[in-house]
């Protein structure tokens, strides 16, 4: 039997993909009318599964291996007629696709942020140096006459020189050569890089679906907790999965039973709270907590100004929002929004103290509301 792999969440091991049918039907209607685009840009927000969809469209074009036909128009004789395809899902046991999950597929190439020899740590931009990979990486034969498919995770992350060198490539993509750019803010690309692009844009998921995606993860998991996760998710099944790996339910309940008591705030459990996401081994759940904190801002303000009331995460929650945000004027609200934005972006680029970070959150926040 073999080992577990190292990193089961990694989307190269997702065996299902929930909720883009749409995104899938639109690609192989692109495969079945041999109009296989050299470059796609999978674009929408973070988490909803477009990593998962990049590698599922890598798999498939590497294990079926579609042709092209070139200017023939698609005609064959009854008997050599290509195959038209139904799904992008592979067997089980299919070959390539284990080869892929085991990292040695020499027809796939990952491109995506590399570690800094000289700091030993991870870079926050791709460089010019991670996409000079897809030229060597192109001038190699395919196996078989296959395809070769190239990810590149994420490439709004790319800087100036790194998306120039990749402009040329899909300026003059090589034969049975295909790049799948995933991009969480695909206006942060070139506009020439996005019109050499054919875009399929993902949307986050319904909740039913990233339920599902939870319950085949989580297959043990309770159902309030179930519920919980799918509805702070909002529609995206990656942050639903980090919020159960991380225990951010029970962090969300913390920080709410602080909410709930506006506007009034027990500071004594506000130094407590951040004490532990202060401490050094907390990076993640730090992280995790000011998302949260910015996205129950977020879920406020939208409920203010749309007067929709949005999906509980705890039993009363909208009606609680709606109480708390009668307490400031909508303006005062988005002033807030950007105070803490730019303190957190702050505190991650210059290193500020994370205890007080946290302390400073709910004391602007007490700062805003009044009885």
């Amino acid at each position: 039997m073999s080992a577990e792999p190292e990193n089961i969440d990694h989307p190269r091991f997702t065996k299902q993909l929930f909720g883009h049918e749409t995104a899938e039907r639109l690609f192989l209607d692109a495969v079945n009318q041999e109009r296989i685009h050299h470059g796609w840009l999978i674009t929408g927000p973070k988490g909803i599964g477009k990593a998962t969809f990049a590698w599922r469209l890598a798999k498939f074009l590497l294990s079926r291996n579609p042709g092209q036909t070139g200017d023939s128009g698609g005609l064959f004789e009854e008997d050599n007629a290509p195959p038209v395809y139904e799904t992008l899902s592979l067997d089980e046991d299919d070959v390539v696709n284990s080869q892929i999950e085991a990292g040695g597929h020499g027809g796939l190439l990952l491109v995506e942020r590399s570690l800094n020899e000289t700091t030993g740590k991870m870079r926050k931009e791709i460089v010019i140096g991670d996409v000079r990979k897809l030229t060597k990486f192109y001038t190699q034969t395919a196996s078989e006459g296959g395809w070769r498919v190239a990810i590149v995770d994420a490439a709004d992350e790319m800087n100036a020189n790194a998306a120039n060198a990749l402009l040329k490539i899909l300026e003059e993509p090589p034969e049975k050569s295909i790049i799948l750019l995933v991009a969480h803010s695909p206006g942060r690309l070139l506009p020439t890089i996005r019109s050499r692009c054919r875009a399929l844009a993902l949307t986050p998921l319904q909740n039913d679906s990233v339920r599902a995606v939870l319950a085949a993860r989580f297959p043990e998991i309770d159902t309030l907790e179930l519920d919980a996760a799918s509805a702070m998710a909002a529609g995206a099944p990656g942050k639903a999965i980090e919020l159960i790996s991380k225990a951010g339910t029970d962090l969300y309940r913390q920080m709410a039973s602080t909410l709930v008591a506006l506007p009034a705030v027990d500071m004594t459990h506000v130094h407590t709270l951040a004490g532990k996401l202060g401490a050094i081994k907390a990076d993640a759940e730090y992280k995790l907590f000011t998302e949260m904190f910015l996205a129950w801002l977020q879920r406020l303000i939208r409920q203010l100004v749309t007067g929709e009331a949005a999906q509980d995460v705890m039993a009363g929650e909208s009606e609680q929002i709606s109480r708390i945000s009668a307490m400031a004027r909508v303006d005062q609200w988005l002033e807030l929004w950007d105070k803490v934005s730019h303190l957190i972006t702050r505190a991650d680029a210059v290193n500020l103290d994370r205890k007080q970070v946290i302390v400073s959150l709910f004391a602007s926040l007490k700062a805003t509301v009044k009885p």
